[in-house]
């Protein structure tokens, strides 16, 4: 074999590996399916994301992180409970939050060492009640053989119970808010068990992993069973959808995969699509413009190209706070 064209094949393997877009950025190939299946079956919407990433870029952090803070989204949270844990953004592989009807929604940060999310939480036992302090109780249980932290108060004028479970690598906290009442503490209880159920494996896992598996890759990712009733967007006859968010400088392309109720639903979410007319093109903060677009039976393949603003209003609309 000559030198050139092994230079040629090492070089193809390199770049299959690490992957390059258009400003020399490292795009992480997040593993939806693998993230997603962490979460008991009941909740039916997980974002995962590159938070190392969305908080190192410039214009990532002061686009799209700055119009999630505004808009209380989950990822702004999860940024809060870093900075409050003091751990390192850059040494977090991935972050991800889950939701489900009936289900505190529940956050996971991968990479977060016990040791630091654990010291970090005793030392918020000592705010709990002190004066001038937000925080108002704080216990340690043990569910299961694993513990437990539960705390909240009040900030601002709004109540917020979490529920934090620390482990070897990774850090799970669920959150319930109080808006017009209390927080649901038996809900954030029912969950926490139930989590704790899923990392035990006595429960089975987020149950749409053929839509997560759609979308391999990307700095966000992100996999619903559809609600027509309650998300967006949306097309008639949907089932279940998923997306991949890839960053190209100051815009992203998004690829997105659509399974419908019939092949004829399909059919019809494409027409949309064509004479852009879908709600995948535009609503609310997000506009997209459509690239390409594959059918294969009730799966509707396309990708779009945004801004990042753009990303930001379809980070609200899909998982909002």
């Amino acid at each position: 074999m000559s030198p050139k064209v092994l230079f040629g094949l090492v070089l193809a393997s390199v770049l299959l590996v690490v992957g390059i877009d258009g400003v020399g950025w490292t795009q992480p190939k997040i593993k939806l399916d693998e993230i997603a299946v962490r979460y008991p079956e009941g909740y039916t919407r997980v974002l995962a994301a590159d938070i190392a990433l969305l908080l190192s870029d410039e214009a990532l952090d002061e686009i799209v992180m700055t119009f999630l803070e505004a808009a209380r989204h989950p990822l702004n949270g999860i940024r809060q409970a870093i900075e409050l844990l003091r751990l390192d953004a850059q040494k977090l592989p991935w972050v991800a939050h889950g939701a489900g009807p009936n289900l505190s929604s529940f956050s996971l940060l991968e990479g977060a060492p016990f040791d630091k999310t654990f010291g970090a939480l005793q030392r918020l036992k000592a705010a709990a009640g002190a004066p001038g302090s937000p925080y108002k109780h704080w216990e340690k249980v043990e569910i299961a053989g694993i513990p437990v932290i539960f705390t909240g108060g009040v900030f601002g004028p709004i109540p917020i119970e979490w529920a934090y479970i620390p482990l070897a690598t990774q850090l799970w906290f669920g959150t319930e808010i109080g808006l017009g009442g209390p927080p649901n503490r038996d809900r954030l209880r029912a969950s926490v068990e139930l989590v704790i159920q899923r990392l035990r494996d006595q429960v089975g896992g987020f149950r749409e992993l053929e839509a997560a598996q759609a979308v391999p890759g990307g700095s966000i990712a992100f996999v619903r069973l559809t609600d027509p009733a309650k998300d967006k967007p949306v097309e008639a006859n949907e089932e279940a959808m998923s997306y991949a968010v890839f960053f190209e400088g100051t815009t992203a392309r998004v690829r997105f995969s659509i399974r419908f109720v019939t092949d004829e639903a399909a059919q019809g979410a494409l027409t949309n699509l064509l004479e852009g007319k879908s709600s995948y093109l535009a609503q609310d903060l997000y506009r997209a413009e459509l690239i390409e677009h594959t059918i294969v039976g009730r799966v509707l393949t396309f990708e779009v190209r945004t801004d990042l603003r753009g990303i930001a209003g379809l980070l609200i609309l899909t998982m909002p706070s």
